[in-house]
Order: structure tokens, then C-alpha cells, then sequence
């Protein structure tokens, strides 16, 4: 019994003891516990503070890891777009904002968590950091300094200074912001511990695709292949988008500037060859002010580098072939080729383009007579309206891919078969048209020519086409044409012709055509229409009823280019009541018959020799570029339109 008790004892005991023991345990678990959700709640807090490291971290990497590239491939890729300046505004502004509050907020809040790498980065990254935030403020200026610039309609004479710090200055702060963002990177995660190894090696891994697939884009930029493909693809597209366009190509073709100038003033067009473009709504990357000054013009010239603009404002600049092709995507009309040159379809020829060089005649120290034949194609050998001239052709050397394109006009008038025959006219009409008998011994103009004549100058210019031209007897050139518009002569009425030594040339097919009108008026009133009509076999619209006045300057006797064309008009034309030719010779040496001045041209002279300018239709001008940069204004000053002159 008394065991019985003992044991009893002891179980009460024990269990008394298990009970106080559970209750000790219970309480130590519910102290545990309240520390680890104190603790919990610590870490939440912590992970709170350091919310602007993160989005520092993220930010960055983002922008500079990612968005900075697109921004400039989209740079290089918006010639396609007509926002295309907006658009790297948009992306690089995208850039630039993160970056700049990121870095306002951790110099105010400074709490980031433990690192894992090599701390002592940051005495680098930190202050490299502010530098980068100052220099982001001052490209982001500048930008928007450049892109009020660039928009401007005025002349900017500092856009290419401001273009070319803005560009190199990017990507200094390109290759920074790549070199921040592994710094930074680097200095958390070098150690690889918990999940730093995937955040540093995904950084890398994104930046080695971006990477490989900018330099893939930029490789594919440089060698025009996606440019071609996609300008390829949409060149049979090239028409008018809609009525307002399809109206607007036909004022074009039937050069209605009066209309073109009322309802569509708004539009960026110009004439490409023979394509007819409309840019509006584009840009030009180097400022708003050279389509302004192009507008409505021909403009081969200009983007095959071998003219800058008339005021000098922008120099000759040769565009790139993805330029051009944005140009043609852009096309949205053609004008009326003329083709002056009749392909001979007996014969198949894979390019008939090609002209040999089988003449070469000097007809002054520098300038020289080139005929060139091509046994596929026969030249006209007359203009037969004034509708008809002005237009050009484009020469390119065939085995020398450096020697640049270059546009000349084709004298058919300076051709050998046109002077013989002018020759023959000439003296038709002074000597033998005292009897009808003469008619009967007198050779009809050919109807085509024997070669392509033109005329050039030799040019002292590295690479030059006028230098290979000069030097390279017997090469073929690939020649085509004609392009671009007319001069848009008036049927009737007055015009100036203002030129300058090879400035005439464009004008001495128009001055032949003037003097064979004479000739034939001369005829007629003396024998009647029908032997007129033998002077005339390829029927053209001889008249005279619009009177040119030509002032033309020259350095000396040997620079008067198709004297053989305007001397004896302004002998022949007496025999008429009325007059059609006036002509104004400055040349140091006196020339007889002819009104020849040593005086500068100013407004004084122009005032002397024209007259009021409110009596001619349009003024022509074509010489040196002092000469078009300087005469325009005087000419503006009197009273001249702008719509009124013409530089050739």
C-alpha cells in the first residue's frame, strides 16, 4: 500500500513537473515567435528603405542597358519617318528623366542594402555619376537647342558646329552610361552570393545581345541592304496618295505656278530628275531653311554634291544612297520626258546607257567640246519649242565607281552638223537671198545628229568628272536623260538672262532657236510661208515673240561661247520691225556691234541697262556662285518676286 502511495506521489510530481515544464516552453514559443514577426516586420521595413536603390539599380540598366540603343538606332532608322526628330527627342528624354530623379534620390536617401562585391567602386561610381548628371543637363539643352535650330525656316550658319559636339558628345555619355551600369553592377553582385550571380550574369547577357544586335543593325545601316529591300518594295508605289496630290502633280507637269503657289504653298516639293517629290512634313537633318531655299526646284544638283546653295549659306554636299532612296519612296508624280534621244530598237543591247568618248575639242584653255557615241541610241538634232529646253543630262564615269555623278546640259546647237548648218543659214540670209534660186542648192537640217554634244569645263577638283572627262579619250560613260523641267519660258513677252562665263551654255540651244526664228521670219516676209517652210523641215514653233535680254560676262574674247550664235542675231534681227534679242557684254576687251560695259553689277546698272523690272516675266541667272550669290539681292531690291527668279 505504502508503494502504491509512493509511486502516486511520484507520478503527481512528474506530471506537475511536465505541466510547469509546457508551460515554460509554451511561453518561451510565444516569445519566439513575437520576436520573429518583430523580426519580419524589421525586414519589411528595411526592404521599404531601400526602394530607391532599387529603382536606381533598374532604372539605369533599363535606360542605359537597353533604351539608349534604341534611341539611336531609331536616329539612325528615322530617315524613313517624317517625326523623326521627335522621335529621338521622345526615347533620349525617356532616357535622361529616370536617370536624373534616380540620382537626385540616392544622394537625398542614401540606404542601400549589404553588398556583395567590391564597395570601394563607389568612391568611382559616385562622383563619375554627378559628372554624368551634368553633362545629361547640358546635351538635353543642347538638343533642344539643336532641334529649334534644325526647325528653323531662317538661314543657320551654326547647325553643323552644334551637330557635331551634340553627336560626339552622346556618345561619350553613350559609352559612360554602358561603363556606370557595370560599375555599378559590379561593385553589388562581384561575390555571386544569393541571387547576385543572376543578376550580374543576366546583366551581361543583356548586354552582350543589345550589343551583337546593334552592331548587327548598325553593319546593316552602313551596307544599305534593308534600304534597298524595303525602297525596293515600294518604288512601284510612287503615285499620288490622293485627289489633293494627283491635282497638285498635274499643276506641276503643266508648270501652273501661279496655282501651285495659291492653293498648295504649304507643300515641300521639288523635282528629282524627272520624279516629282513631296516631302512635306520631313525635316532636314541639316536645318528646315535649305528646303525653303530649294522649294519647288530642281534638286539633282544639290544632292549629288556639285553645287551648294546659290547664297552660300550651305555648301556642295554629296547625299548618301539611302538619302536618295528616301527621297524616291517620297515620289509621288513624274513630269513629261521629252526624250530627245531615240533608242535604234533594230538592235538589242543589255545597256544602251552606255556612250563612248570619241571627240574632244578645246575650245578655250579650260573648256572643251565632248562628243560622245553610242551606236544604240540617235540624237534629235533640233529643239522644236520653247517648252523644250533647259533640261539636262546625268554623266557617270563607267569603270571608275569614285569619280562622282555630275549633270550637264546637252548643246545640240554647239553639235558639228548645227554649225555647219547654222554656217549656211547665216550666209543664206546676207549674201544669196536676193534670188528664190538660192533655195534650190541649200541642205536641209539633218533631223539627228552623229554624237551627243557637251560642253565642259575643267575643274580642278579631286576625283573630279570634268578632270576624267578631259584626260580620258575612248572610255564609256553611262549617260541618261534628260531630266528635270524646262525653263518654263513665257510664249510671249520679256525675260532677263543674267550669266557668267560657262553660265551661258545652258542658254545657246534657246539663243539658236531665237536665231532661227529670226531667219525664218526674215524669209518669210520675203518670199512667203513655203520657202520658209524649207528652212523649217522639222516643223518647229519658230516665232519671235518673246524678247530675251542677255548680260553676259566674260574675262576675255576667248571665254565668249557661242559667238557664232548671238552676234549675227543681233546683226540679223535689224532686218525685222521689232526686235527679239538684246544683248549686254561685260568683257575687258571692246567687242564692235555689240554693247560692251566695264562696270560692276550693282543697282545702279541694273537700273541703267533694264530698266523697270516690272516689264519682264522672269529673270534667269546661271554663273559663278559669287555671281548667284550676289545678284539676287540687287535684283530683290528693284523690285524683282521671288517666284520671278530662276537660277539655272
Amino acid at each position: 500500500m505504502l508503494n502504491i502511495v509512493v509511486v502516486l506521489s511520484f507520478a503527481c510530481l512528474a506530471r506537475t513537473q511536465e505541466l510547469q515544464d509546457s508551460q515554460t516552453n509554451r511561453t518561451f514559443l510565444d516569445y519566439n515567435s513575437v520576436e520573429q514577426s518583430q523580426e519580419m516586420q524589421l525586414t519589411e521595413v528595411n526592404e521599404d528603405r531601400h526602394t530607391v536603390f532599387y529603382f536606381h539599380k533598374w532604372s539605369n540598366f533599363i535606360v542605359w542597358g537597353i533604351l539608349a540603343d534604341v534611341g539611336l538606332l531609331a536616329n539612325r532608322y528615322g530617315i524613313f519617318l517624317k517625326h523623326r526628330l521627335n522621335l529621338h527627342s521622345i526615347i533620349m528624354g525617356l532616357c535622361v528623366l529616370p536617370t536624373m530623379i534616380a540620382d537626385i534620390l540616392m544622394s537625398l536617401i542614401w540606404n542601400p542594402p549589404q553588398f556583395h562585391g567590391k564597395e570601394h567602386l563607389a568612391y568611382w561610381h559616385a562622383p563619375i555619376g554627378f559628372a554624368f548628371l551634368g553633362l545629361m543637363g547640358l546635351q538635353s539643352i543642347g538638343g533642344l537647342i539643336l532641334k529649334l535650330c534644325i526647325e528653323n525656316k531662317r538661314t543657320q550658319k551654326t547647325i553643323k558646329i552644334q551637330q557635331i559636339f551634340h553627336i560626339y558628345l552622346g556618345y561619350f555619355m553613350y559609352v559612360v552610361g554602358k561603363i556606370q551600369c557595370g560599375i555599378g553592377f559590379y561593385e553589388v553582385y562581384n561575390y555571386f552570393v544569393e541571387d547576385g550571380r543572376w543578376n550580374l550574369i543576366g546583366f551581361w547577357i543583356t548586354y552582350a545581345l543589345i550589343f551583337f544586335w546593334r552592331v548587327l543593325l548598325e553593319f546593316v545601316y552602313q551596307n544599305g541592304t534593308l534600304f534597298s529591300k524595303i525602297f525596293k518594295q515600294k518604288e512601284e508605289q510612287c503615285q499620288p496618295k490622293t485627289i489633293q496630290d494627283a491635282l497638285f502633280v498635274q499643276h506641276v507637269i503643266q508648270n501652273d505656278l501661279q496655282s501651285i503657289q495659291r492653293d498648295y504653298n504649304d507643300q515641300m516639293w521639288f523635282i528629282f530628275n524627272n520624279e516629282i517629290i513631296n516631302l512635306t512634313g520631313f525635316v532636314h537633318p541639316g536645318g528646315q531653311y535649305i528646303w525653303e531655299k530649294t522649294k519647288g526646284r530642281e534638286i539633282s544638283r544639290f544632292i549629288y554634291g556639285s553645287q551648294g546653295l546659290e547664297d552660300g549659306s550651305c555648301p556642295a554636299f554629296k547625299h548618301s544612297d539611302k538619302a536618295i532612296q528616301m527621297i524616291k519612296q517620297n515620289t509621288i508624280g513624274r513630269i513629261n520626258n521629252i526624250n530627245f534621244i531615240i533608242q535604234n530598237n533594230s538592235v538589242l543591247q543589255y545597256n544602251t546607257n552606255l556612250w563612248k568618248l570619241i571627240t574632244i575639242n578645246q575650245i578655250s584653255e579650260k573648256v572643251g567640246y565632248f562628243g560622245f557615241d553610242n551606236e544604240y541610241r540617235k540624237v534629235s538634232s533640233q529643239l522644236t519649242n520653247y517648252n523644250q529646253f533647259g533640261r539636262y543630262y546625268q554623266v557617270k564615269a563607267h569603270s571608275n565607281s569614285q569619280v562622282p555623278i555630275r549633270q550637264y546640259t546637252c548643246i545640240i546647237s554647239m553639235a558639228p552638223e548645227n554649225v555647219q548648218y547654222r554656217k549656211q543659214l547665216i550666209n543664206l540670209v546676207e549674201t544669196q537671198l536676193h534670188n528664190k534660186e538660192c533655195f534650190d542648192h541649200f541642205h536641209v537640217q539633218p533631223k539627228y545628229l552623229n554624237e551627243l554634244p557637251l560642253i565642259i569645263k575643267n575643274y580642278e577638283s579631286k576625283n573630279g568628272l570634268s578632270q576624267y572627262i578631259h584626260k580620258n579619250q575612248y572610255e564609256q560613260f553611262q549617260i541618261t536623260g534628260p531630266y528635270g523641267p524646262s525653263l518654263g519660258l513665257p510664249n510671249k513677252g520679256k525675260i532677263v538672262i543674267i550669266c557668267g562665263g560657262t553660265g551661258i551654255l545652258p542658254f545657246l540651244d534657246l539663243l539658236d532657236f531665237l536665231l532661227q526664228s529670226t531667219i525664218y521670219e526674215i524669209v518669210e516676209k520675203k518670199y512667203g510661208k513655203q520657202f520658209a517652210n524649207i528652212l523649217n523641215p522639222l516643223e518647229c514653233s519658230f516665232h519671235t515673240n518673246l524678247h530675251i535680254t542677255l548680260i553676259f560676262a566674260a574675262a576675255n574674247k576667248s571665254e565668249l561661247i557661242g559667238s557664232n550664235i548671238y552676234f549675227p542675231l543681233i546683226s540679223l534681227q535689224k532686218q525685222l520691225p521689232q526686235q527679239c534679242f538684246k544683248m549686254i557684254l561685260k568683257v575687258k576687251e571692246w567687242t564692235e556691234n555689240v554693247c560692251c560695259v566695264n562696270e560692276r553689277f550693282n543697282k545702279v546698272f541694273f537700273q541703267k541697262h533694264i530698266g523697270f523690272v516690272s516689264q519682264y516675266e522672269k529673270f534667269y541667272i546661271c554663273g559663278p556662285p559669287s555671281m548667284s550669290k550676289s545678284i539676287p539681292p540687287i535684283l530683290k531690291e528693284l523690285g524683282v518676286q521671288e517666284q520671278d527668279l530662276h537660277f539655272v
